[in-house]
């Protein structure tokens, strides 16, 4: 089978979670079957095995023909509203909805816009879920949102039932994965060569992005807490700057740095890594951190969310600190050790200070990280995706002008009944 997946991500050293997504679900899929990545911007990244068709927003044509000539293409994002003739050409189309966009948007609206942004996101998911034969989510909790907005669109209809009750067939669970090779650190990257960030301070690591829908405000005050009685506490954020420069800023980096500057935390006790860390060097952070750490809000982004850096935490067995509410939040409780309330700042103190206070508490918890990790191997959870390639079918939904009749239709269905 030929296997294409598309991304509006670059494939580069730099990657955030789109890109890192498709580049590891690719890899697993080539092993069964030949793929192509086609990325629309530039790409500086050559993939064993597999072939790059990157530039695609200046190569329509090369795409259109990847495209037509795959027996499966895999959309993620946007990218049916940035190459709408993709869901024409594709023979059987898959839609990576592991990201719940829509949600992240409520938190990162257009500032002059904000209805009619949220209106063309929202008619662009909708187009995606009426044209997709199978779509992947990352947890049950998706599962049950994913769900209930095919539904909304017809797409749980009496042919699918028939064909399979469940609907396992129509959105099949793939979460984010981790590497099955463990981590192995090659240089120093922050101890001693962050100044500042010293061989015995208590290091504190945010490995992923600042973005709206994130707090780490409550995080840095919790550390300006936690500091007045531990003074060697150093919090470092690696994703204070986003790879993808076409995507729309965010103010959450300059109000985080600027809180810290406020509290007097800035290059003391708070720093922000000028770079994205490369992806293909991230063990040597994680592996020198001593607990990593990621915080939310209370909201229905946090709820669905999947906070993908979090699994390089696992990967590299390093001690979390978490807010509750979403699936890792809960998943630490149930498997690890307590979440904490979002926005409680003191409970970000008492957390820091009783990991800081206690290496054998951090080393218990890196063993059940560690016996944890399998299960997030991206061989297993890319399982769905590969039975799906090994053996495509399309999924029935009604068309446009059955949609447009059904007001009519019910109308007369009324009438017909009395």
């Amino acid at each position: 089978m030929k296997v294409l997946f598309i991304t509006n991500d670059a494939l580069a050293a730099q990657m955030a979670g789109p890109a890192v997504r498709c580049l590891e679900l690719a890899r697993v899929v080539s092993k069964h079957h030949e793929v192509t990545i086609a990325t629309a911007p530039p790409s500086r990244l050559s993939v064993e095995g597999i072939t790059i068709l990157d530039d695609a927003a200046h190569k329509q044509g090369e795409l259109k023909a990847a495209a037509k000539e795959s027996d499966v293409v895999i959309s993620q994002g946007l990218v049916l509203a940035r190459f709408p003739f993709v869901g024409k050409l594709a023979k059987h189309l898959v839609i990576d909805l592991y990201d719940a966009y829509l949600l992240e948007y409520l938190a990162h609206k257009h500032p002059q816009h904000p209805q009619w942004g949220y209106l063309r996101q929202w008619y662009r998911l909708n187009e995606q879920m009426l044209q997709g034969d199978f779509f992947l989510c990352s947890s049950e909790r998706q599962w049950d949102y994913w769900l209930g907005r095919l539904c909304a669109l017809g797409r749980l209809n009496p042919d699918e039932h028939q064909r399979d009750s469940s609907f396992r067939s129509l959105v099949g669970i793939v979460p984010f994965g981790l590497s099955a090779q463990p981590p192995v650190r090659t240089e120093s990257v922050l101890r001693g060569i962050v100044p500042g960030v010293g061989s015995q301070d208590f290091l504190l690591l945010w490995a992923g992005g600042l973005w709206q829908w994130l707090d780490p405000l409550t995080v840095i005050r919790g550390v300006a807490e936690a500091a007045k009685q531990q003074p060697n506490i150093r919090l470092v954020f690696l994703g204070a700057q986003d790879p993808n420069p076409n995507n729309r800023p965010m103010s959450m980096a300059e109000e985080s740095r600027s809180l810290a500057r406020e509290l007097g935390l800035l290059d003391k006790h708070v720093f922000f890594y000028p770079v994205w860390a490369p992806y293909e060097q991230r063990q040597n952070f994680l592996l020198e951190a001593d607990v990593g750490i990621s915080a939310h809000p209370a909201s229905v982004e946090s709820r669905y969310a999947f906070r993908t850096r979090v699994l390089d935490y696992i990967w590299a067995g390093l001690p979390m600190i978490l807010s509750q509410g979403d699936y890792f939040g809960d998943f630490v409780v149930r498997e690890v050790g307590p979440a904490l309330p979002p926005g409680d700042v003191m409970a970000w103190k008492e957390a820091i200070l009783a990991l800081a206070d206690n290496p054998d508490l951090r080393q218990e918890m890196r063993s059940r990280l560690q016996a944890l990790a399998p299960r997030f191997y991206w061989e297993a959870v890319a399982a769905p995706l590969v039975e799906y390639c090994n053996q495509p079918y399309n999924t029935r939904r009604a068309s446009r002008l059955r949609h447009k009749l059904v007001p009519f239709l019910s109308s007369g269905y009324d009438k017909f009944k009395r």
